[in-house]
């Protein structure tokens, strides 16, 4: 059944529809969303989670397939296999995208063979990509770096920051026009209708964008933008940030996309094509390089244009700038005035001018410096006077001001002698103000040029990103594969139920082979009609796996429920090489903590008689299954459902046991008993054990084996403890 409508899908109300929609600008598009499983975008939605967007896409495939996890892992102790061995996987996952798609390649009934050999293929493609990445010049860790910073791109729009911009014209149509144009919602709109009226509202902006001659540059406005009347129509020509603000919010995943680009462009083109299809790598390079031109806030790099840096930087360093100057030209000044010596000593002109600063003098700075007039020749005034030439110049050398910009510093620092000088205020102004209306409108100017380089590119890099995402999906996947050794089984439908498997190792435990803390050993094993290919099996659908406690039993049963999870998921196995007849479900038990008591009892009872029940071909997976009562009872109801099982011509069971001969002798129908044996004690008392079990042999547990080795490595008290549990044993 395809779902036509979001609220057709279980869990979406008209909240959740509108947030979708208008995400995805249609129905449509949000419905795709969910169907390709894009978690990650979806969870970026205000109010959505990576939960519920998970949560959303596998009620649509279910409404749509009828696939769901439970329809393969039907006991809650599968389901937490499955979710271990899906967090081994997504370790190898540098985005969420591919982390959340992982949980819906859940494993699926072989019914669906056509599926799961579809999701082999793609398995096929992720071993490939891993082939061609290794033997290329760049290593995995790379594209990890790169692919870490991979997210949904934002695409809402941010507040622009155009407060500080006008947009003035003297025709009224133009004006109104612009009024009911989307750009009245970001600039404040002027009609003019005397050009002298303009003085009285440019200070108050740092852009004018005037629509229409000239006329303002001729006026000397230093902070107007003029543009045609045509251009008037081109929203990139008057609020560049609409277009930026996309760049400058994703320019971190832009620019690692475009480094990614630039990596696979190291590979065989022909080679690379089944991954990348009709994606341009050399565009999105380019992209990468037009974006080292825009800043995350939405402004022009230094680097993109030589006079923006210098009207930035000097805007930037005015303060700091004017403050280095001014302390230079007072220490000069005073040291010029304690080596006078005309009239009146250096140290009295000093207290003198010092005092004029001072409300409570008797006199006013005026009548001070009239009075200070009279007692000092002309030599020192014009010895001030260059110092303070020497210092307005030393300023605009450190602004880097060009020759034509010198007279807004001209009368920054008064001529009059005084001490200390202060900067003059209206010249500072002034100064600042000229700086910040140059620098942007220069910022201005660069943006409409990096607006329109990068407008092409937007929907470029959205496509881009979504054949990344599955890149790195296949990364995780074919990484996996590879560092584990895995390799795919084959899958048959008319050879029966079972599975054959050579050299099959455990994978949690391959984990800790790999940080170093054991050896992993291989174990080759056949159940079910499939075995029979093996040669030295006749195909028996229920066994009882006898042995050696810590022998490698629950390893074994563990071992081949991840080996079909991870089979029938469409994913590669540890082992050599494995057939699989493949099945409709899946149970696993796990080992009961403890007797059960009479509600526990009756619960095991009642799940078993469900799984019975069933149809569908199964494999059931058990261990110790004895603690649900004492032995005997347990023995005869194990005995009883063992039958009921064999009944079911495509149900395959492996149940691991400490009471198989009593099992046995209660059970009616055909069953195979193998045995996991332990041949002794080491050299180093560990235990000796075949790990891989016997066919049609009972083995023993090893009590005595380990009563004796703790015999041997005791002293004492304890070793005599030890000693006497063994003559129990002998005798």
């Amino acid at each position: 059944m395809s779902i036509k409508n979001l609220r057709d899908i279980r869990g979406i109300g008209p909240s959740v529809e509108d947030k979708l929609k208008a995400y995805f600008k249609s129905e449509n598009d949000a419905l795709t969303a969910l169907r390709e499983s894009r978690i990650a975008e979806i969870s970026s939605i205000e109010g959505i989670g990576e939960r519920f967007a998970l949560s959303m896409c596998r009620n649509l495939h279910f409404q749509e397939t009828g696939e769901q996890i439970q329809n393969f892992l039907k006991t809650e102790d599968a389901i937490l296999l499955y979710n271990r061995v899906i967090d081994i996987i997504s370790k190898f996952a540098n985005t969420a995208y591919s982390r959340s798609k992982l949980y819906l390649f859940f494993p699926l009934p072989i019914t669906a063979l056509n599926k799961i050999k579809t999701r082999q293929k793609t398995t096929q493609r992720a071993q490939k990509l891993v082939s061609l990445i290794k033997n290329s010049p760049h290593s995995f860790e790379d594209y990890d770096k790169l692919l870490r910073n991979l997210s949904p791109l934002k695409e809402q729009i941010s507040q622009l920051d155009t407060a500080s911009r006008v947009i003035a014209t003297a025709d009224r149509q133009i004006h109104e026009e612009l009024i009911a144009n989307e750009i009245a919602n970001y600039c404040e709109i002027l009609f003019i209708e005397e050009i002298e009226q303009i003085s009285g509202f440019i200070g108050s902006y740092d852009e004018v964008i005037w629509i229409g001659s000239d006329i303002l540059l001729e006026e000397g406005v230093t902070n107007a933008i003029t543009i045609s009347e045509t251009q008037r129509k081109d929203l990139i020509r008057i609020i560049p940030e609409k277009t930026l603000v996309f760049f400058a919010n994703n320019k971190k995943i832009l620019e690692s996309i475009s480094g990614i680009a630039r990596l696979l462009k190291t590979i065989s083109p022909s080679e690379l094509t089944v991954f990348i299809r009709e994606l341009d790598l050399d565009i999105l390079i380019e992209m990468g390089n037009e974006l080292s031109n825009l800043e995350e806030s939405g402004e022009p790099t230094q680097l993109f244009n030589e006079e923006y840096a210098r009207l930035l930087n000097a805007e930037q360093s005015f303060d700091n700038s004017l403050s280095e100057v001014l302390l230079l030209l007072n220490e000069e000044l005073e040291k010029t005035l304690q080596d006078t010596t005309v009239h009146l000593e250096g140290e009295k002109i000093l207290a003198l001018l010092k005092g004029m600063g001072e409300e409570e003098h008797r006199y006013s700075r005026d009548s001070g410096k009239a009075e200070l007039r009279e007692y000092l020749d002309d030599e020192l005034y014009l010895a001030v006077e260059e110092i303070v030439t020497k210092a307005e110049e030393n300023l605009i050398q450190k602004l880097a001001l060009r020759s034509d910009e010198t007279d807004y510093i001209t009368g920054i620092f008064p001529r009059e002698l005084q001490y200390p000088v202060d900067p003059v205020d209206d010249v500072v102004n002034r100064v600042k103000t000229y700086l910040r209306q140059s620098r942007a409108v220069k910022s201005f100017e660069l943006k409409v040029a990096l607006a329109k380089s990068l407008e092409r590119f937007e929907i470029i890099a959205k496509t881009a990103l979504n054949y990344i995402f599955e890149l790195d999906f296949l990364l995780m996947i074919g990484k996996f594969a590879l560092s584990y050794n895995l390799v795919l089984p084959q899958l048959v439908e008319d050879q029966g139920t079972g599975i054959l498997v050579e050299e099959s190792r455990n994978l949690f435990l391959i984990q800790q082979e790999q940080r170093g803390m054991l050896k992993v050993e291989s174990v080759s094993y056949a159940v079910g009609e499939i075995g029979q290919i093996a040669g030295s099996v006749d195909g028996e659908r229920i066994i009882l796996l006898s042995g050696a406690n810590s022998g490698g039993k629950t390893t074994l049963i563990v071992s081949i429920a991840v080996l079909v999870i991870l089979g029938q998921m469409g994913l590669p196995i540890p082992c050599k090489q494995a057939i699989f007849g493949g099945f409709n479900e899946l149970h696993y038990y796990r080992k009961a903590s403890g007797q059960m008591d009479a509600g526990a009892f009756e619960t095991t009872l009642r799940t078993l008689s469900q799984m019975i029940m069933s149809p569908n071909s199964r494999l059931v997976l058990a261990d110790e299954m004895e603690s649900m009562s004492e032995p005997g009872a347990s023995a005869r109801v194990i005995a009883a459902f063992l039958d009921l099982l064999g009944r079911s011509p495509n149900s395959v069971g492996v149940f691991v046991t400490h009471l198989a001969q009593l099992i046995a002798k209660y059970t009616k129908g055909k069953l195979r008993i193998d045995g996991i044996e332990a041949q002794g004690l080491s050299k180093d008392l560990e235990l000796i054990v075949n790990r891989t079990p016997v066919y049609y042999q009972y083995a023993k547990s090893t009590p005595e084996l380990i009563v004796r080795r703790l015999q041997q490595i005791s002293k004492g008290d304890e070793k005599e403890i030890y000693s006497y549990i063994l003559e129990a044993f002998e005798s």
